[in-house]
């Protein structure tokens, strides 16, 4: 393996036999005068698939122990989410834990304004930021405020290729989040029993409604090929139109975005499904 660029002693950029830039992490790879050849492979503990961007580059303020707590936690997020995770995250991921490492060694406050919404929104992704959190402890000697269990979790949910493209930045996954939460809101109040976040179909329906949101704010709605589909699921399933209904009124009422028909009609398949969250045993 092509060693091609110093990260840190213990890290490096480097070109893989296949031809693919990675950054590696092993004891010393970073020592000896860029280039050389790696000739004994067994040093490298990791290794990681380069974006492309200046992603690694955020690794030289990041230690060792960051960046083996961000490897594990994105391999946790990998191994529980089920679909497929941007290259960048593990870099991402270790220059934030670094940052609320050290902030909380400083004795900082850190908060997340909108950590309770995330964690109702994004079940999965929160039990799993959760489990990041212990993970960081384990590396670091650090035991991070609860609340950053929310903002792993929101790093993990903008990595989700398979089922949204990133956000252009933390503030509008924030946003999302919240409006999210009204709408699971709206639906629960009109129900009258708590979805369950942990089943697959509110985990579809939480993913066409981000994809929902994101045209809205890219100002694209869906055009309306299915009248009559809509119209005719309408018919059938009373229901469940009207609870399409009351989540376009709160779009209307708190952003003053209305639905098209097709998006109705999405809304209504996603809703269809949904069920109510299993008592828990006393």
């Amino acid at each position: 393996m092509l060693i091609l660029k110093k990260i840190n002693n213990n890290v490096a950029l480097a070109c893989s036999d296949a031809g693919d830039e990675v950054v590696v992490f092993g004891k010393g790879v970073g020592f000896p005068s860029m280039p050389y050849e790696l000739e004994d492979a067994s040093v490298i503990e990791k290794t990681f698939v380069s974006d492309g961007g200046n992603s690694p580059d955020a690794l030289t303020t990041v230690s060792d122990e960051v960046l083996r707590a961000a490897s594990d936690i994105t391999d946790l997020a990998k191994a529980n989410l089920g679909c497929q995770m941007a290259a960048k995250l593990p870099f991402v991921m270790a220059d934030h834990i670094q940052f609320a490492v050290d902030r909380t060694r400083e004795g900082i406050e850190i908060s997340n304004p909108l950590a309770n919404e995330v964690a109702r929104v994004y079940q999965r992704e929160h039990e799993l930021g959760v489990q990041g959190l212990a993970i960081i402890q384990e590396y670091t000697g650090i035991l991070l405020p609860e609340v950053e269990a929310s903002s792993l979790a929101l790093h993990m949910v903008s990595s989700e290729l398979g089922t949204s493209t990133p956000p252009r930045n933390m503030d509008e996954l924030l946003q999302t989040a919240a409006i999210l939460e009204g709408i699971v809101e709206v639906v629960e109040r009109q129900v009258g029993f708590e979805l369950d976040r942990t089943c697959y179909a509110y985990v579809r329906f939480i993913t066409h409604t981000r994809y929902l949101i994101r045209r809205f704010k890219k100002d694209k709605p869906m055009a309306s090929a299915n009248l009559s589909l809509f119209q005719q699921a309408a018919r059938d399933f009373p229901e469940t139109y009207k609870l399409a209904l009351a989540i376009n009124q709160y779009l209307e009422r708190t952003r003053n975005w209305s639905c098209s028909d097709e998006e109705m009609l999405y809304l209504m398949m996603h809703l269809n499904q949904l069920q109510p969250r299993e008592p828990q045993p006393e």
